[in-house]
C-alpha cells in the first residue's frame, strides 16, 4: 500500500469516525429531548455524554478544518515575499506549529495520565442502569481527555505533511501559490 492510498484510507476512516460521532451526538441529545419533554423524565448521562462526544469530534476534527484553511493564520507575509523566503517562512511556521502540536499533544497526555483516574461518571449510570449491581467498572476520564493528545498529533502529522510539500516545492522550483492551486499546503 503506497502512502497516498493509506492517507486516502486514513481520511476516510476517520471521516466516517466523525460521521458516527456526530450522529450518536444527535441520537443522544433527541432521545433527552424525547424523555424530558415527551414522558418528563430524564436521562441523567445523556449531557454528559453529548460533551464528551462533542470533544472527540472537535479534536479529531481539527484536521480537516487545517486542510480547509479554517484554522487561523497570516499568510499576508508570505504572500508578499518572493518564492524562496515565502517558501523558508512557510516551513519555519510548519515546523514552530509542529513543536506546538508536540508539546500540547505531550503535556496533553500528561494531564490526562495525572488526573483521569476515576471512572467516567455517565459511562456509571448507564452501566448501573443495564446491569444492575454487578455492572462493569466505566472506561476512566483519561479516555477523554486523551483526544486533546491524540488530535494535537494527527494535526502535526498532517503539518509535517505540508512541510515536505514545501521543501518539494521549494527543490522543484515552485511557489506557495502553486501549492495552493494544486490543492497541496495550507500552510
Amino acid at each position: 500500500m503506497t502512502l497516498s492510498a493509506f492517507h486516502h484510507a486514513f481520511r476516510r476512516g476517520l471521516r466516517a469516525l466523525l460521521v458516527a460521532l456526530m450522529a450518536l451526538l444527535l441520537t443522544v441529545m433527541v432521545a433527552q429531548v424525547i424523555m424530558r419533554y415527551g414522558l418528563n423524565s430524564s436521562l441523567l448521562w445523556s449531557e454528559e455524554v453529548c460533551r464528551y462526544l462533542l470533544i472527540w469530534t472537535s479534536f479529531l476534527a481539527m484536521m480537516f478544518a487545517y486542510e480547509r484553511g479554517e484554522i487561523a493564520a497570516l499568510s499576508i507575509l508570505a504572500n508578499a515575499l518572493p518564492r524562496v523566503p515565502a517558501l523558508m517562512l512557510a516551513i519555519l511556521g510548519g515546523m514552530l506549529s509542529v513543536a506546538m502540536c508536540a508539546a500540547l499533544a505531550w503535556y496533553g497526555y500528561i494531564y490526562a495520565d495525572l488526573a483521569g483516574s476515576q471512572p467516567i461518571p455517565a459511562l456509571s449510570f448507564i452501566y448501573e442502569d443495564l446491569f444492575g449491581a454487578d455492572a462493569p467498572q466505566a472506561p476512566r476520564v483519561f479516555w477523554v481527555y486523551f483526544a486533546l493528545p491524540l488530535g494535537m498529533t494527527l494535526l502535526a502529522l498532517r503539518i509535517i505533511a505540508d512541510i515536505v510539500l514545501c521543501a518539494r516545492a521549494w527543490v522543484n522550483g515552485q511557489s506557495l501559490q502553486d501549492l495552493a492551486h494544486q490543492g497541496g499546503t495550507s500552510l
